[in-house]
């Protein structure tokens, strides 16, 4: 599990529980609201709002900025050397040699930066060589209906090795302050899948492995 990701703030529900005792005009509880959620009203939850710093690879930065309402702030690649903060090796699915071979093209291209460095080029100028496994910072705000909506996407066995640890590791720590709201239950993850690429599909015969199973 990724260790890259870090928790700095998170609201209490009692902003959504007080938005809900508006709704129905009269005073609610934390189990009114996830009864609530759990029949689909997931905009009350758009009141409680999570801040994570988060170390990931380029690209999977890119596949974030496609989760179009959280609010990021990234680390500036145009002012610093961001080949400090490492690359991301960590593949599931890949052999100690194929790591080997990995890493090596990465310091290939740290050796390429500090060339072109040396030759006079800006750092932004030079970070053009730097490969899309070259791991950067940021800090990603979003309400926690935000979050479980990305969460259930890039849980999916569908998405990205990388972007698959780093959606547990998010998974885990919103699971811990938000037990009842953030949860394999109210996430649906894996029930009435028609995703066809999906191993938890019936069209498949050999055995299923649902997400599901694996977070429990």
């Amino acid at each position: 599990m990724m260790n890259n990701v870090e928790l700095q703030h998170y609201t209490e529900p009692d902003v959504a529980i007080n938005a809900m005792s508006k709704c129905y005009g009269k005073k609610c509880t934390l189990d009114s609201l996830i009864k609530a959620c759990k029949s689909g009203h997931w905009s009350l939850l758009e009141h409680i709002m999570v801040s994570i710093d988060i170390t990931c690879s380029q690209k999977v930065l890119a596949q974030l900025s496609r989760h179009r309402h959280f609010s990021p702030t990234v680390q500036s690649t145009r002012g610093m050397d961001i080949t400090v903060n490492g690359f991301f090796t960590d593949f599931t699915s890949l052999t100690s040699k194929q790591k080997s071979l990995l890493s090596t093209a990465y310091e290939t291209s740290v050796t390429m930066f500090n060339n072109l460095r040396n030759a006079g080029l800006s750092v932004e100028q030079a970070s053009y060589v730097l490969p899309l496994g070259t791991n950067v910072k940021l800090s990603l705000t979003g309400n926690l209906r935000c979050w479980l909506e990305y969460l259930k996407q890039r849980l999916c066995k569908r998405a990205s090795d990388e972007h698959r640890q780093l959606a547990r590791a998010i998974y885990e720590r919103l699971n811990y302050v938000y037990p009842s709201l953030c949860n394999l239950e109210m996430l649906g993850m894996c029930e009435n899948c028609k995703e066809l690429s999906c191993d938890f599909t019936s069209h498949k015969k050999k055995p299923k492995e649902p997400v599901r199973g694996e977070l429990t």
